[in-house]
């Protein structure tokens, strides 16, 4: 039969857990302080001219603003060093962001370049996120693949709602050459939405996938498995004397149909042809920087989109996705995240 331990040795046991626990307190601790702190990135008013989009970044204006890196992987390794070099600068005149992300490529010739509809993601691709509200939930996003493809849309719900519908108007070049390629954007005021304040502080992320490793690099570091990402993201500081955009949008249509079918003599109403014409309008009005009204006359029953062809041999009804803007923009506000729970 083991013998218990003596009545004085007890205190010496509990007092090595209590040692041992207080270890690794401080060790997840120091981990959690490492990955809260804020990063900030401070960017500069344009002068005297702005730069040329031609994804060179050979302007004088881009030498107002150091290259900032410090990119690590998200995947497949989380807070790995990624296996290639990333870099960004950020400058600003009154009316719009500009941003130079470098990406750089010790292998070019196996960077994937793939012409695509808007929004598809099937390839190497860099961007950014704003949180221009600075609300800590929701944001902006910009991207642009090697092929020059726009990706862009709305983040909300702290990163669980992603929406590519929501196609702003902003501006991209990229250019590729023996070390890798590179992505110089305009983004204007008018198409994102701020506080009306001074000085502005936006919430901000970075990030590459190289598509033919499936890797993910993230500025700053956000873990892929962490809860929550838009307040996790770094900040964008020095934009000042700003003004909030009147935004104002209109968006018609138009809709004509010809048909042809045979005579039939004597009915004024079936003499051969048939012709239509309709046509709408969507609008939309910032009240304020921080209020849009959105409005539409006789909207478009069809897509907005064409629909893609499909061949449905199935017992159940085809589904298109809505398309028109005044339909989708803002739905995430009835959308919620699924708990589970079985």
């Amino acid at each position: 039969m083991p013998k218990r331990p003596l009545p004085a040795q007890i205190p010496l046991v509990i007092l090595k857990a209590k040692c041992s626990f207080i270890a690794i307190l401080l060790i997840f601790f120091s981990i959690d302080t490492v990955i809260a702190q804020k990063k900030i990135y401070n960017t500069k008013r344009i002068n005297p001219s702005p730069p040329v989009l031609d994804g060179k970044f050979n302007d004088r204006a881009w030498n107002e603003v150091e290259w900032e890196d410090g990119f690590l992987q998200t995947k497949p390794y989380e807070g790995a060093e990624p296996t290639q070099r990333t870099a960004y600068k950020i400058l600003y005149d009154d009316n719009n962001l500009y941003v130079a992300i470098r990406a750089d490529d010790n292998e070019p010739k196996k960077i994937t370049r793939r012409l695509s509809k808007r929004d598809e993601e099937n390839t190497d691709r860099i961007g950014m996120i704003l949180d221009s509200y600075f609300d800590k939930r929701t944001g902006f996003f910009f991207a642009v693949s090697s092929a020059g493809v726009k990706i862009d849309g709305i983040v909300s719900q702290d990163g669980d709602v992603w929406d590519n519908n929501y196609n702003p108007v902003w501006y991209v070049e990229v250019d590729r050459d023996d070390a890798g390629w590179s992505a110089e954007m305009k983004i204007p005021f008018s198409q994102i939405r701020f506080a009306d304040r001074e000085e502005q502080v936006w919430g901000i992320s970075i990030y590459r996938v190289l598509y033919r490793t499936e890797e993910w690099m993230d500025w700053p570091y956000i873990p892929w498995s962490a809860s929550g990402y838009i307040h996790r993201m770094g900040e964008l500081h020095g934009i000042k004397g700003i003004e909030s955009r009147r935004r104002i949008e209109l968006m018609p249509y138009t809709v004509g149909k010809l048909s042809r079918f045979e005579n039939e003599p004597g009915n004024p109403f079936a003499d051969g042809s048939l012709n239509e014409l309709s046509g709408g309008l969507d609008g939309k009005i910032g009240i304020t920087n921080n209020i849009t009204m959105d409005f539409t006359l006789n909207p478009d029953f069809g897509q907005v989109e064409a629909d893609p062809s499909e061949v449905n041999l199935t017992t159940y009804e085809t589904f298109f996705e809505e398309k028109r803007p005044f339909f989708i923009e803002g739905k995430d506000i009835f959308e919620f995240k699924d708990m589970g729970g079985g």
